[in-house]
């Protein structure tokens, strides 16, 4: 275990900033509700619904959900192609939290964080206040999932513990006390896979944590003044992850700039410009300016803009009802007189609006242009249904009559639509082939 030394500066207080809202959004994002009765975001397992910014979504949006996972992997690439690791550095929980048990340790111990000589009463006084913390955490994330003020009512009137989800947050506090409070950045180092492939996302053009070596090495041996880099090691003493800056990108550094603050303290002594900070390679090794635009960030890019432009026409097209229509396979289509099918099917539909809707079927032989009679014990079939409500139920169709060659075509392409009566624009069309007797 790593306990790097604190460092104060420029970089430091900018991801204070970047983390406090971070750590502030995740904690107050699952309280919120919004006027409508939603909440701001939720995904509910059990009802198998997303609520996500005022919009509900369901699994059977499957091409909504490969968008954002497309989306969440083109940005990993574009960004790290350009400003490197930046995820790692300033916005990944793992650094976040360990920075929070940092200031929790040395706020209890000062100056014994860390040592074998610390009391055991303050040690054991971090550890608590580290499963306190851990616990916060591991409530809100489970609050993604279930609502936070229906586990605040079960924990103050302790019912909780018969609960799933009690279960649940025991188990992620125990992991964050076990990971951040011990294995902490070392994950970063030897289990990441993210690092594991940032170098193949990276070129010499990328902005990163980088040492200019031209003008540091080679480093000061004893009182000869060779480089400018003064061999103080300073940049080593802060890293979280124990590695050594100078001898180039790695795949420990999760580059959050400590090490950046470091430097530029010692360099501010020797009068000069910090050696280690957010260059890029090509940039020390040339002195010429960055070059953002190139064939691998050109790529990046327009995939991202392709891929986000597809989930913008997809989410603004979206319709918000679902319905899963099946033929009765235990009761086929079947004659009845004056060369009518009857058929029976089963209707799934659900409102994945966030309001309350109401909703009408009709159903149609597209083959033929005919309007076929729908049964479906609602009065003119139509029914109302709540957000995110789900029916379940039987409807029979009966069509026209048919002739005699229309019964020898074998099947009948049908359609059953569904149609929002306040918004007619809102209408779902689902294919249905029923199979023909013969006589």
């Amino acid at each position: 275990m790593i306990i790097s030394r604190p460092q104060s500066g420029k970089v430091r207080t900018r991801r204070n900033i970047v983390m406090s809202f971070l750590v502030g959004l995740f904690l107050v994002a699952p309280w919120v509700v919004l006027p409508d009765g939603s909440p701001l975001i939720r995904l509910d397992i059990p009802k198998r619904m997303f609520h996500l910014f005022g919009g509900l979504f369901i699994p059977q949006e499957g091409l909504i959900l490969w968008f954002f996972l497309l989306t969440m992997g083109l940005s990993l690439f574009f960004f790290t192609s350009v400003i490197g690791r930046v995820w790692c550095g300033w916005g990944c929980p793992q650094t976040i939290y360990t920075d929070l048990f940092d200031r929790i340790g040395r706020f209890v111990l000062d100056s014994k964080y860390g040592k074998k000589d610390a009391s055991i009463i303050g040690k054991y006084t971090v550890y608590l206040l580290w499963i306190v913390i851990s616990f916060i955490a591991s409530f809100h994330w489970i609050a993604y999932f279930v609502s936070p003020y229906e586990m605040l009512a079960d924990y103050l009137n302790l019912s909780a513990f018969s609960a799933t989800y009690f279960y649940f947050t025991l188990f992620f506090t125990a992991a964050m006390f076990i990971d951040i409070g011990f294995i902490r950045e070392q994950f970063c180092r030897y289990a990441c896979p993210y690092a594991r492939f940032q170098t193949l996302l990276m070129d010499e053009h990328s902005w990163n944590v980088t040492y200019d070596f031209k003008r540091g090495e080679p480093r000061r041996d004893g009182k000869t003044k060779i480089g400018d880099c003064i061999a103080c090691n300073m940049c080593v003493v802060v890293c979280p992850t124990g590695i050594d800056i100078r001898d180039g990108l790695q795949v420990g550094c999760v580059a959050c700039g400590k090490c950046v603050d470091a430097c530029t303290s010692i360099m501010a002594k020797e009068n000069k410009k910090t050696l280690i900070g957010y260059f890029s390679l090509k940039q020390i090794e040339t002195g010429d300016k960055i070059k953002w635009i190139r064939p691998r960030t050109v790529i990046y890019a327009i995939l991202l803009t392709v891929v986000l432009s597809g989930a913008t026409i997809q989410l603004l097209t979206r319709i918000p009802m679902s319905m899963i229509a099946a033929s009765n396979k235990s009761m086929p289509p079947i004659l009845i007189p004056d060369n009518k099918i009857r058929a029976f099917v089963a209707l799934r539909i659900q409102n994945i609006a966030p309001v309350e809707k109401e909703f009408q079927l009709s159903a149609f032989d597209t083959r033929h242009g005919k309007e076929i009679l729908i049964r479906s014990g609602e009065e003119n079939n139509q029914f109302k249904l709540g957000s995110g409500e789900i029916k379940s139920f039987s409807v029979v169709l009966e069509t026209q009559s048919l002739t005699e060659q229309e019964l020898n075509e074998g099947y009948l392409p049908g359609s059953i639509v569904l149609k929002n009566t306040q918004d007619p624009d809102e209408t779902l069309e689902k294919k249905l082939s029923l199979s023909l007797p013969r006589k």
